[in-house]
């Protein structure tokens, strides 16, 4: 039903086309049989325009589902693509990420969210193991005396716990640090004014009860400050995206450097 609804509108969108053309003849046909189409299927003028903006979905990564590292992520998307996102939730948490704008733009703006979210997960997962291992290295010896404690009398391996909550928080600073600093890597899309019209109008039409997402400042302690900026060093090294210009080109080409 969805294609047959975009083929009546592209239909239209030419004939509309050719009613510019010089030919009055020609131009008063194709003129007539778009007014047409569009008195027989009651669509508008806004209708036609509208149909350029379209919805694409793309999951969110089990590794990115952190609300400060997804939005992020979707934010250099949409800095880049000149797009907008919408997050979804099931039950409590988010599961998925839906980018709204011109069609010409959505398949290379998800593409590269796809790739980007992988490339994340994947630093994510080796800075994890990398601070994991020099912290056990630190606290070896807390860490066989509490274990040996914990199987003689019960007690509860305090360092174990300690190490895991220094992992998460952080990885969770340095990829912050990671995704920041491809962020500011990122040149603005020129988007026209029309077209900023246009994708505010789907929204209001598509998602009118939308609600505006929360964002809590955290301090960040000594190891993840070093942990974050150790990030921003690795994210401007080891990513470089590349957009077209203007438009001219909307194919997204992401470079990891090893």
């Amino acid at each position: 039903m969805a294609t047959d609804n975009q083929a009546l509108m592209e239909r239209i969108k030419k004939l509309m086309a050719l009613a510019q053309s010089s030919n009055p003849n020609e131009a008063s046909i194709a003129l007539s049989r778009a007014q047409k189409l569009m008195q027989e299927h009651e669509l508008s003028m806004d209708d036609i325009n509208l149909s350029e903006i379209d919805t694409q979905n793309e999951a969110i990564l089990p590794a990115m589902r952190d609300k400060v590292l997804f939005t992020l992520l979707a934010h250099i998307i949409m800095r880049a693509f000149g797009v907008e996102a919408i997050f979804k939730m099931r039950g409590k948490f988010f599961y998925a990420v839906s980018f709204i704008g011109p069609r010409s733009r959505l398949q290379a703006a998800c593409y590269t969210f796809t790739i980007l979210s992988r490339q994340a997960a994947q630093v994510k997962k080796d800075f994890s193991a990398s601070v994991r291992q020099e912290l056990k290295i630190k606290y070896s010896l807390e860490l066989e005396l509490e274990e040996a404690m914990s199987y003689v009398f019960g007690y509860e391996e305090k360092t174990r716990r300690f190490i895991n909550n220094e992992v998460r928080r952080q990885t969770k600073a340095y990829v912050r640090g990671w995704l920041n600093a491809v962020y500011t890597k990122v040149i603005d899309f020129a988007q026209s004014d029309s077209e900023i019209k246009l994708i505010e109008s789907y929204m209001s039409k598509n998602h009118p009860n939308l609600t505006t997402m929360r964002r809590r400042r955290t301090r960040l302690s000594t190891s993840e400050w070093e942990a974050f900026e150790q990030g921003k060093i690795d994210g401007q090294n080891g990513v470089t995206l590349f957009q077209g210009i203007n438009g001219q080109d909307t194919t997204a080409k992401l470079q990891f450097k090893d």
